[in-house]
């Protein structure tokens, strides 16, 4: 009864995500394909990485902006990746605002980038915090069909 009620939950917290355009429903739906089992863990660990590394690009980003003078090929570099890794899962609102964060110093507008990344960083705790939930939840969920 208690996994019933979960699942419940489960489901409405994912279509809360896919609702509010965190992520991508097609793309989601696309990595749960992929798990199996010999990775029953698969959504869970590739969600996992990308919060660890999303984060690590972030920082870099930042860190590059801080530099005098400004380190242009780290920033590119982890724009990519995170271009990449937030497309690859999904996380729709973070690929969007670090699209546009990647115009705008490609633009030179570093005032405008600079408000950007915040932006950024607002939209990445948002979803690391709502992820965070909805993948203890998929763990719990697991646990409780054992």
């Amino acid at each position: 009864m208690a996994s019933t009620s979960l699942r419940q939950q489960l489901s409405i917290m994912r279509q809360s995500l896919f609702d509010e355009g965190i992520l991508d429903h097609e793309q989601v739906s696309y990595l749960e394909t992929l798990e199996n089992e010999d990775d029953p863990d698969f959504i869970e660990n590739v969600f996992t990485l990308f919060l660890r590394d999303s984060s690590r690009y972030i920082d870099s980003i930042e860190k590059a902006l801080e530099t005098s003078p400004i380190d242009y090929p780290v920033m590119e570099i982890m724009m990519y990746r995170l271009k990449g890794s937030s497309a690859s899962i999904g996380a729709s609102k973070i690929n969007g605002e670090t699209n546009i964060l990647r115009k705008l110093f490609h633009d030179g507008d570093m005032e405008s980038g600079k408000a950007s990344l915040q932006k950024l960083k607002a939209e990445h705790a948002t979803f690391k915090e709502k992820l965070a939930v909805y993948v203890g939840m998929l763990k719990q969920a697991k646990l409780s069909e054992y």
